[in-house]
């Protein structure tokens, strides 16, 4: 999957702990696939996106972005908000993980649980030796409880079958079990093997050909002791983790910004449309009555979306009557906006004080096409922008409030469409 994150190559040579893959490495300990991985660390990175996106940016089909983004959704490393539900959104590193830890630690206090349930249910009751019966028959009900509680510690179904069928009969052979068990000697061979690695089933000292099961406290007292160990590792691994992507994604030096070149009005329209959807707490743009699409329109229901998501616009135009209804509009659904005239500035816009779409040149016809050509950057760059910030607040200041201004134009404007319906 390419395009997920540029780990800079002032990297190379550094500890392995630092890599985009040790970090993928390790966020597949807390559950994550490496495809689930990169995608939420994409995000992590990039901020929020919609699914379309994040097909074009990772390159997979977009049926598996979504299926991907179910996945993370359930493991609760991904949102969405009411407001803009196409929209995802990565969860805090840290919180996430915290999730996972908690998650473990609950399984761990039901496996401490169940092991007094399954204690008490086979009280009184102890594996039978070769020279020994067992004392106790268990009932058909109480074997199939066994093999559900069981199940908590990890055992499968049919594993369970066996252990719980060694507790109830002693040790056997590999072809009695397969009679008993109704299968075939290969597939009792691969249980017993999983058992002995689980610490549930040993061969008998005697007799190399006999399964015997270890007693039922002291094999679930060892499963229990490995859930402990293995939530003491997460724990620990929580810190480094936090610290490896923090290093990958924060700015750093060495981390070589992006740019990107866009050479038509239908890739700025994209990329700003991008820019407004993804935003989290932040929008800004000024445009000159030069680049139309801006001031005509045609992103005011992605504002509308963004301002219900709590993001605040602001927004400086060069509003003339060509573009009077529009601004109107701005205002009416929450863009804090400005007005300078006439405005000479860079035509920009801006998400989250990171993300920005700036234009160089921008000399567009009165009937503008989607494929006009213009010259425009996408950045994630801190220096450009601080440029971009440094510029957009010089404007603000020296703007005056828009709503003012538009009642000053529409004044202006009434009494000429009334000369002009007399005229006719």
């Amino acid at each position: 999957m390419s395009g997920v994150l540029s780990v800079s190559n002032a990297y190379n040579g550094a500890s392995p702990l630092n890599s985009l893959e040790a970090v993928i490495q390790k966020l597949s300990e807390f559950g994550l696939s490496e495809k689930k991985a990169e995608l939420y660390l994409h995000l992590l990175k990039y901020g929020p996106k919609r699914a379309g996106d994040l097909a074009r940016s990772l390159r997979p089909y977009r049926l598996g972005v979504y299926r991907l983004l179910a996945g993370l959704i359930d493991k609760a490393l991904v949102t969405t908000k009411r407001a803009s539900p196409a929209v995802y959104t990565a969860v805090d590193l840290a919180e996430a993980l915290d999730a996972v830890i908690a998650s473990r630690q609950r399984e761990l206090r039901l496996v401490e649980d169940v092991r007094g349930d399954l204690v008490a249910l086979m009280n009184g009751r102890h594996p039978p030796t070769a020279d020994d019966s067992f004392p106790t028959t268990l009932a058909n009900d109480d074997e199939q409880v066994l093999v559900q509680l069981l199940s908590v510690f990890g055992l499968s179904e049919k594993g369970g079958q066996l252990y719980v069928h060694l507790l109830k009969y002693g040790p056997k052979r590999v072809g009695d079990l397969a009679r008993s068990l109704k299968t075939y000697r290969e597939d009792v061979y691969r249980r017993c093997a999983r058992l002995i690695d689980e610490g549930m089933i040993v061969k008998e000292v005697k007799d190399k050909a006999h399964y015997a099961p270890v007693e039922l406290d002291q094999a679930l007292g060892g499963a229990l002791k490995a859930h402990q160990n293995e939530l003491r590792r997460l724990e620990r691994a929580k810190q480094e983790l936090i610290e490896d992507t923090n290093l990958i994604l924060n700015r750093e030096p060495n981390s070589a910004p992006e740019f990107k070149m866009l050479n038509t009005v239908r890739e700025v329209v994209t990329a700003i449309s991008q820019l407004i959807n993804s935003a989290e707490t932040s929008i800004i743009f000024a445009a000159s009555k030069r680049f139309s699409p801006l001031s005509m329109g045609g992103f005011l229901d992605h504002l509308k979306c963004a301002i219900r998501r709590d993001v605040r616009v602001r927004g400086v135009l060069d509003i003339t009557p060509r573009n009077l209804s529009a601004g109107r509009a701005y205002i009416s659904c929450g863009v804090e906006l400005r007005n300078i005239n006439p405005y000479k500035g860079i035509t920009m816009v801006m998400a989250d004080s990171k993300r920005s779409v700036s234009l160089i040149h921008a000399d567009l016809t009165s009937a503008f096409s989607l494929d006009e050509k213009v010259a425009a950057i996408w950045s994630n760059s801190f220096a450009q922008s601080e440029f971009l910030i440094s510029a957009f607040e010089t404007a603000w200041e020296q703007a005056v409030g828009a709503e003012e201004y538009l009642n000053k134009l529409m004044r202006q404007e009434r009494p000429s469409l009334e000369s002009a319906s007399t005229t006719y």
